[in-house]
């Protein structure tokens, strides 16, 4: 897998926040944030994912790509990555940045086919970028219905929600889907420095 850069350069953070603004601006509800997650939240949703050992790591809605590097960082020589975006602009930087991962434009309702497709049969992480707290409670439960068919027996789920978005009706909701479906979930300690300021869960 070819290396991955220590660090994005001055302008293209600024770009990534442009472009992630713009989608805001577009897709408002599919989106979920003003701007790309930081670094501290990165490292907090991925702290309980055993990622140097995994076969295969899926990334839901990577967006600019902002936890993206680090899973590239993080994960084993002979893993196999694989993204789902939507946004076509972000699918076309993210398959320019990071040439050795598997952008897929598509959704997450649509993760085992993709799956499939790409000789996978199950996942032993997936990450998730969603914002949840948008979604309808049938849109939540397609897609968590993909990631309990497609995770590994004892795979992680992680992902991250934001504190303004904790006591809408759909986050309550995806709560209590989260504690349906797994055994254990870990909340971390809500990170002031992400805009907006959020949090990272861990499930198996």
């Amino acid at each position: 897998m070819p290396p991955s850069p220590n660090r994005d350069s001055h302008p293209s953070v600024l770009r990534d926040h442009w472009q992630f603004f713009a989608s805001f601006l577009r897709r408002p509800w599919t989106v979920g944030a003003l701007a790309p997650s930081s670094t501290c939240l990165a490292r907090f949703v991925l702290r309980r994912c055993p990622l140097r050992r995994a076969r295969t790591v899926v990334e839901l809605g990577p967006g600019t790509g902002a936890i993206t590097r680090f899973i590239r960082e993080r994960i084993g020589p002979e893993t196999t990555f694989i993204a789902l975006e939507l946004d076509p602009g972000h699918v076309e930087r993210l398959r320019h940045r990071y040439p050795g991962v598997t952008v897929c434009r598509e959704s997450a309702e649509n993760l085992s086919s993709v799956l499939a497709a790409q000789d996978a049969e199950e996942a032993d992480c997936i990450i998730s970028g969603l914002p949840w707290g948008n979604m309808s409670r049938g849109t939540q439960q397609r897609i968590m219905h993909q990631v309990r068919t497609s995770l590994r027996p004892g795979g992680r789920f992680c992902g991250f929600g934001y504190l303004h978005a904790s006591w809408y009706p759909s986050s309550r909701a995806f709560r209590e889907m989260l504690a349906a479906n797994f055994d254990q979930v870990h909340i971390s300690r809500i990170v002031w420095r992400n805009l907006p300021p959020a949090f990272a869960y861990s499930c198996f």
